[in-house]
């Protein structure tokens, strides 16, 4: 793109790679250092800009991951790429060899004749949730909105995740999916419930080894349903104990 535009003797590019100090990482509790690479991206007559890119020095490719993400940032500064910061997540099957079996295909205001037609990522999201939220009859989309506040943002986007495979419920089309989702955000609320009368009983402090058995640092942190039986059902053998 840049050649293109500017030629290769129209721009260039600097790098800085730093690591840091290791520390524990909250996922697995594994003690990992990171690769922390800075671009600073130049075009001749408009100027120079830098960012940052990131990755954990035990993955194979941290090098290459770090520096693509901070040359992009860079990129984004110009503007080039920027619109990519709009889009909302897609899920896409894998294959053995985990490429996408299908191409997800882009929103109209992501192609060259939907934005010389005047769209834009603000306006076609505010019609796209119109259309698949509440005008739908019997949609339940505003009762699975009502959860988010109850169960927390990790177990929240993790149910419509793994039972959805969307972000947002407004993306939910089919109502036997939406009363499905609502049905585990309901168990989930009860589990929360349960979770909250068994730490009465033990303190919160018998709540720290169950959570590091399972490599989580939080309850924040828990992101599936089962993740969260599991905990309240240990808890739960804790306070019986306790009696």
């Amino acid at each position: 793109m840049y050649d293109a535009l500017f030629t290769p003797a129209g721009w260039t590019r600097r790098y800085n790679i730093h690591t840091s100090a290791n520390f524990q990482r909250s996922r697995d509790q594994k003690v990992v250092a990171k690769i922390l690479v800075t671009c600073e991206l130049t075009i001749f007559g408009l100027g120079s800009h830098s960012a940052t890119g990131e990755e954990w020095a035990d993955d194979d490719n941290a090098g290459t991951s770090a520096e693509a993400q901070a040359f992009k940032r860079a990129c984004s500064c110009f503007g080039l790429g920027r619109y990519l910061y709009y889009f909302e997540g897609a899920w896409v099957d894998l294959d053995h060899r985990k490429r996408p079996k299908s191409v997800s295909r882009l929103p109209d205001w992501a192609t060259p004749e939907g934005w010389a037609q005047g769209l834009r990522p603000n306006k076609v999201s505010e019609s796209n949730a119109n259309a698949a939220g509440d005008s739908q009859p019997g949609s339940l989309v505003p009762e699975i909105e009502a959860m988010a506040k109850e169960l927390g943002r990790g177990l929240y986007r993790g149910i419509l995740r793994d039972l959805a495979r969307v972000w947002s419920p407004r993306e939910i089309q089919e109502i036997s999916a939406q009363q499905r989702v609502l049905e585990y955000m309901h168990s989930a609320a009860r589990g929360l419930r349960r979770l909250e009368i068994g730490l009465e009983k033990t303190g919160r402090e018998a709540l720290v080894p169950i959570l590091n058995s399972l490599g989580i640092r939080s309850l924040e942190r828990i992101d599936r349903l089962e993740t969260l039986k599991r905990v309240v059902l240990e808890l739960e053998r804790i306070a019986d104990g306790m009696s």
